[in-house]
């Protein structure tokens, strides 16, 4: 799929579509067939599922996608399906401050990668550790340690409360 991270500088006047719900890139992809200028900043999200981890790149903005106003409107190589998918065509008040913000947002999307990582679950989670020494035992997730993919766990073990960190791949919810 074609990347739409890359901000058009010739554009004068920019244009705020909301989509429908999960629409962004193939609103983004359609304009773009239609030679409509669009800028569409996303980010990676990595998520993991039992021992798999999936990455995708999904908008910052989730449900926005920009593009070139005077390109866009009454422009009739924009499919009527794309249209059918924006629910929403918002102009904005400042166009020089809105024009300013896209690029600095392409600035940062351009020079560093963006990702949102999701730890499995939350702080008071109920768990049960499903692999390495401390299998079958329960705990509460206490902490979460993003960046090392832990989960610091309180477990009840011989009478005593401990805390441990286990690696998110050996927890399963309860």
């Amino acid at each position: 799929m074609a990347t739409f991270n890359q901000l058009p500088v010739d554009v004068a006047r920019w244009a705020v579509l909301r989509t429908s719900a999960r629409w962004e890139k193939k609103v983004a992809a359609s304009l773009q067939a239609a030679e409509v200028p669009v800028f569409l900043p996303t980010m990676t999200r990595v998520v993991q599922y039992a021992s798999k981890r999936q990455m995708s790149d999904i908008p910052i903005f989730a449900g926005y996608v920009f593009c070139s106003e005077t390109a866009f409107m009454d422009n009739p190589r924009v499919p009527a399906a794309c249209r059918k998918q924006i629910a929403q065509v918002l102009r904005p008040g400042d166009d020089i401050m809105l024009r300013d913000e896209l690029r600095r947002i392409a600035e940062v999307t351009s020079k560093h990668e963006l990702i949102q990582e999701c730890v499995y679950g939350s702080p008071g989670d109920v768990v049960r550790i499903v692999a390495g020494p401390l299998t079958g035992l329960q705990g509460t997730v206490m902490a979460l340690k993003p960046k090392k993919r832990l989960l610091v766990l309180e477990i009840r073990f011989l009478s005593a409360r401990m805390e441990v960190e286990v690696e998110e791949h050996q927890v399963q919810k309860e």
